[in-house]
């Protein structure tokens, strides 16, 4: 008979029995085992989480819990042996009602609840009624629970499980004590299928695993029905291609030889790797997201270089993703971020996705450029002190003679390079400069809230902070920073502080004009015309020069403008 005998699925076979066994979620249990044991609890709890956590399991486990007729009272554990616990375990206790809130949404189904309340329990200490998916309920099905939510009989006890816990009424949480379920730690989640590995008797490898706990993310069901799936044929080792394929996953190791070529600009290469893995089934969607998880995870890297040794990623990821975070700054990550994220919600709703997921490839290459002049400059003198180390080394039989060479080398080859490096780019000494080049390339609206509305909080060359609170339009950063960074031929930064201790460029010239004014009152022209004319003012002081200067430049533009 037992040939016929119905599989049970990893979830179901091992779902906890005992709170001991609830995986990942400490504080849940010691604070649940505290109130059972002192006898503190409360009528009614959310339990909320991700799919997969253990919300039902653990009200069931709360209801076996206080209903168990052998129970030690110093500790929570059900016996699993009495009659209310092995009716629970089954779903046939009579005192503990389970009702899933997807199906029966409508106050009849609430209404049906509340006539029960009435009832005492069969076989039990507590009538317990288990509401599941809770924020399925309408709207007139929760107003009908409040009441008796608020004042339940003492035999009574709900327990709510949800994963939106923003969809129930204030009105209801108010009402309940509230529990998070959290997400399952990869290091938690990898040691337990690791164990049920070894139970099962499964031949599968360590990377397999990991590629089951990412896919899982964070869900311990997840992880289990993915596990489950992957040793259907048990007859063959389980590896990360089997893995790869039953998930419909692009190859994480393509995935860094993708990026690498798209890094390096070469699209030709880049696309060629594209189209295999496409042609390998990988699902465009899938390569992409991918893209971004390797991209995260280089963050990671670069943030936390310890993320390098941790056992639980893949050896090849760790040692790929370690020589290819180094390559890279946090700015050229965000960078490439930001593309691939436009780019992926671009593809949820995209038609062709084959050709849109190119043209993605392309726009990466053609927006990261590599190193700024800010990099190029760093790596010229790099290069110059070791020419210069090495050229020290070969001879000191006469200092000053090498000396000469070393410096006459150093210009040739350096001053070449900079100053090749320095005319693709205008230096700008003051934020008065910055703002001025907006008036000299005809960009009026911009320099005009540039001039009155910004107050500077600090500026050096290539990053300005700026107080934008008079600034309504929100690519204003964006705007400036790429006009800026085109007409100078340098990368320019532009981040905003909410600090109060700088000034306009128009409330610095008012002050200054002021004290102006204050000296040319003392002129002795100035006095003799005062004094003609009582009623007369000194308005403002402009300098000629300047005027002319500033139409000069514009005359000039205009004529070239024409003559193009």
């Amino acid at each position: 008979m037992d040939e016929y005998k119905e599989y049970k699925v990893l979830a179901r076979k091992y779902r906890p029995q005992k709170f001991e066994d609830l995986v990942g979620q400490d504080l849940l249990v010691q604070i649940i085992s505290s109130a059972i044991i002192n006898n503190r609890l409360a009528h009614a709890y959310v339990l909320t989480g991700v799919r997969g956590v253990g919300k039902t399991t653990t009200a069931r486990l709360i209801a076996m819990s206080i209903n168990c007729q052998k129970r030690d009272k110093a500790d929570c554990e059900p016996c699993g042996d009495c009659d209310a616990c092995r009716s629970t375990g089954i779903d046939s206790n009579l005192d503990v009602v389970e009702m899933d809130a997807a199906s029966n949404t409508g106050v009849d189904d609430i209404r049906e609840i509340i006539d029960n309340v009435k009832y005492k329990p069969v076989i039990g200490k507590y009538k317990i009624f288990i509401i599941d998916e809770v924020h399925m309920l309408s709207k007139s099905a929760f107003n009908a629970l409040l009441k008796t939510l608020e004042e339940p009989p003492e035999h009574v006890k709900f327990i709510f499980a949800t994963t939106e816990v923003k969809k129930i009424p204030i009105t209801v949480l108010s009402r309940c004590q509230r529990f998070d379920l959290l997400r399952i730690e990869n290091k938690v989640l990898t040691d337990h299928l690791l164990k049920i590995v070894s139970k099962e008797k499964i031949d599968i490898d360590k990377d397999a695993i990991a590629l089951i706990v990412r896919a899982a993310d964070g869900s311990i069901r997840d992880g289990l029905s993915l596990l489950d799936q992957a040793i259907t044929n048990q007859n063959i080792k389980i590896d990360s291609k089997l893995i790869i394929t039953m998930l419909g996953l692009a190859e994480r190791e393509k995935i860094f030889d993708l990026l690498e070529k798209i890094l390096e600009g070469d699209s030709l290469n880049a696309l060629d790797l594209y189209r295999k893995q496409y042609d390998l089934g990988a699902d465009v969607v899938m390569i992409f997201d991918e893209l971004m998880n390797v991209v995260h995870f280089l963050t990671q890297i670069k943030i936390a270089p310890n993320l390098k040794d941790d056992i639980y990623i893949p050896e090849i990821e760790r040692t790929r993703g370690s020589a290819l975070s180094s390559k890279l700054t946090l700015n050229n990550l965000n960078i490439i971020w930001q593309i691939l994220f436009r780019g992926f919600q671009e593809l949820q709703s995209g038609y062709h996705l084959f050709q849109h997921g190119e043209m993605l490839i392309l726009r990466i290459i053609y927006l990261f450029d590599g190193l700024n002049p800010d990099d190029l400059l760093k790596q010229i003198e790099k290069t110059d002190k070791k020419i210069i180390t090495d050229l020290a080394n070969q001879n000191n039989t006469d200092k000053n003679s090498d000396q000469n060479k070393i410096l006459n080398f150093k210009n040739e080859v350096s001053e070449d390079k900079i100053d090749e490096v320095e005319k693709n780019y205008k230096k700008i000494n003051d934020f008065r400069q910055f703002v001025e080049m907006f008036y000299v390339h005809r960009e009026g609206i911009l320099h005009t809230k540039l001039y009155n509305d910004v107050t500077l909080i600090s500026f050096k060359e290539g990053e300005v902070v700026l107080n934008l609170e008079k600034i309504s339009d929100h690519s204003f950063n964006r705007k400036v920073a790429k006009l800026i960074s085109t007409w100078t031929g340098r990368i320019w930064q532009i981040h905003t502080s909410t600090s109060n201790l700088g000034k306009s460029l128009y409330e610095e010239d008012i002050i200054n004009q002021q004290k102006q004014i204050e000296l040319m009152k003392n002129n002795i022209e100035i006095k003799k015309i005062l004094k003609e004319f009582p009623d007369s003012k000194i308005h403002s002081i402009t300098d000629l020069t300047e005027v002319n200067l500033k139409e000069q430049i514009t005359d000039t533009k205009i004529k070239k403008e024409e003559k193009w």
